[in-house]
């Protein structure tokens, strides 16, 4: 293959990888607490208002305060709707916060609008040690399940309410409020958390004593429930490499993005369930079969900029009686885990065919070859416990598996090296007679025994691989939190730091880290650059240009690229450049040996005759 075809070909795959870190930057793909265990059964039959056994509750830890209104501070609801005020009853109740710890989760409520301030999942831990906290409010002082009485524009309910713990799962907020036509109501938050489930449940109930329905009706609106603010793990910036927020649906079997227009996008069609989507861990909320009209807003709020919430809104109520169940999972993106409600008999609800496995997006074209890489990376791990390892002994493998294919590109190249003075003579003596030049070409390549194709197909059918081991190391759950070097590179999902510029960034690039690891893959790749594209005797003053500017301009393409992309996938880049220098000087010293001298590629030496056996 001559170096314009190279050229071409590796041209091609940065631009791929350019507009694939492109788009995801700026352009996502968008489309419209338990100590002991007891069966289900028996959490469900157990008196609402008896107490769990002694021994057996979970651990409950409260802080509590007098509260008083500020000065001109309204101590109705707080809210002010067109049609009406919905007002709470006066009570002294002391604000508090109420912290449940079972075997998976720390949650703790607030019983100021009966929320949740923090819910920490046990089993996943960030970079400093602490459990990862599925809330994230910023300043915002907005908390998850939020209801606000009208719209998802209404301000949230902050009233306190009252507190109880209803069994050893299940717990209840419960306050009492006036329509604006003075029918009473109370409002109750159920939740149940069962254990070993990272599928939660929130009933909401609207009911009073009269025998007659609250006119809850705001522009058709009874209330919205709010998932949101914004989802965790705490993050620095999303850049949709490193970390992301998306929203998510499921519907009709199928698994679609939301494309939002001015930070908003509003849905009327029944969904199984919506989710906000990050890299790692995900909400997704499963809604009963009321018809909910569900809002999906990225506006930025004051305390909170990236924001992603998603708003369930409730049409208006015609009973004196209501109850919403909504079911969340609230956890980690792991296939093995989500899969769990596909089936009845594994999980607690009895209930299946939610998919939500769907939300671990992967490519139709390579995701079977990305899984296929992901077994041998499991396997490298279980003999070496080192993700780090994993990806060399990984990437050593590939080179191994591919090196009949590479061996014969490298000789395809050579030959097409030894045939450039005579095509440039056919250039040359056919010039203005492009039918004939190729004719000529062709008779040429065939009486040579050259494919002129020969070294370029090989390489066409690594791209796949390339692709496949990008999508693996770019979101490979297992490898958040990876350790390969201690001190150094102790999270193979996110870049690795040696120091952080935090009163300034690099001019242009926008750069706020000196990273070391992306220095050692530019080196590593402008020596294979310099190994792989070394000039013969008979190249020409173009192919000399164009070997030059691969040498030089390649690396430092993929050295930009790559700066702020996982260190895991970094590793890949240059180890895997390493083995191709050693694997080229190989092939080198091979060709060498069978031309009886210089290979026709690596020096200006003209070749010496062959021996006769």
């Amino acid at each position: 293959m001559d170096k314009k075809t190279l050229f071409a070909v590796v041209l091609s795959v940065v631009i791929i990888i350019g507009s694939m870190l492109i788009q995801n930057k700026f352009f996502p793909v968008e489309e419209q607490a338990v100590t002991k265990t007891t069966s289900a059964t028996e959490e469900e039959t157990t008196n609402a208002g008896k107490s769990a056994p002694k021994g057996s509750e979970p651990s409950v830890a409260e802080k509590t305060e007098n509260v008083e209104p500020k000065n001109g501070e309204a101590t109705t609801a707080e809210q002010t709707i067109a049609t009406g005020r919905v007002e709470e009853k006066k009570e002294n109740i002391k604000e508090r916060d109420i912290k449940i710890d079972n075997d998976l989760f720390e949650v703790v409520f607030s019983n100021r609008g009966g929320v949740i301030k923090s819910f920490r999942l046990k089993q996943f831990r960030n970079s400093d040690g602490t459990a990862v906290n599925m809330v994230y409010s910023g300043d915002s002082k907005q908390y998850l399940f939020n209801i606000r009485f009208g719209d998802f524009n209404s301000n949230p309910t902050t009233a306190i309410f009252n507190y109880r713990q209803k069994s050893q799962y299940k717990f209840e907020f419960y306050k009492e409020f006036i329509s604006p036509s003075g029918v009473p109501f109370i409002l109750r938050k159920e939740y149940y958390f069962p254990p070993h489930e990272y599928l939660i449940q929130l009933k909401i109930y609207i009911e009073n004593s009269i025998n007659e329905y609250p006119d809850l009706d705001f522009n058709g609106n009874a209330y919205s429930l709010e998932i949101g603010p914004q989802i965790g793990p705490k993050f620095l910036k999303l850049d949709n490499r490193n970390d992301y927020r998306r929203f998510v649906y499921y519907s009709g079997g199928k698994r679609r993005n939301v494309k939002l227009k001015d930070n908003l996008f509003l849905q009327s069609d029944r969904v199984t369930w919506a989710a906000i989507d990050g890299k790692y861990f995900t909400i997704i909320a499963v809604p009963d079969a009321t018809q909910y009209r569900i809002v999906y807003d990225s506006k930025s709020i004051e305390g909170l900029k990236d924001r992603a919430s998603i708003f369930f809104m409730r049409p208006i109520i015609k009973s004196s009686k209501n109850v919403d169940t909504f079911k969340f999972y609230v956890g980690p993106k792991k296939r093995e885990i989500l899969s769990r409600y596909n089936f009845p008999e594994k999980n607690t609800y009895k209930i299946g065919d939610l998919h939500f496995e769907e939300i671990v997006q992967s490519s139709i074209l390579i995701g079977w070859l990305a899984n296929i890489l992901k077994f041998f990376l499991e396997l490298f791990y279980k003999l070496i416990p080192n993700y780090g390892v994993g990806i060399i002994l990984l990437t050593l493998f590939i080179k191994i598996l591919l090196f009949p294919l590479t061996h014969k590109s490298y000789e395809s190249t050579s030959k097409m090296q030894a045939l450039s003075p005579k095509i440039e003579e056919l250039k040359e003596k056919y010039k203005g007679k492009p039918e004939k030049l190729n004719q000529e070409m062709a008779e040429l390549y065939k009486r040579e025994g050259v494919n002129p194709l020969g070294g370029c197909l090989p390489m066409l059918l690594q791209l796949p691989i390339f692709f496949a081991i990008y999508n693996l190391l770019n979101n490979h759950f297992e490898l958040r939190g990876a350790m390969f070097i201690p001190g150094w590179i102790t999270d193979l999902s996110a870049p690795e730091t040696i120091w952080h510029f935090s009163s300034f960034s690099i001019p242009l690039v926008g750069w706020h880290d000196l990273r070391l690891l992306p220095f050692i893959m530019l080196i590593s790749s402008f020596l294979q650059s310099k190994v792989s594209q070394a000039p013969s005797a008979s190249s020409s003053g173009s192919q000399m240009g164009n070997m030059k500017m691969m040498t030089y301009a390649m690396p430092l393409i993929f050295f930009f690229i790559l700066y702020d992309m996982p260190s895991g996938l970094v590793l890949y880049w240059t180890v895997q450049g390493l083995f191709t220098v050693i694997q080229q000087l190989y092939i080198n010293n091979i060709m060498k040996a069978k031309s009886g001298g210089d290979s026709g590629g690596t020096s200006g030496k003209s070749k010496k005759p062959k021996r006769r056996r």
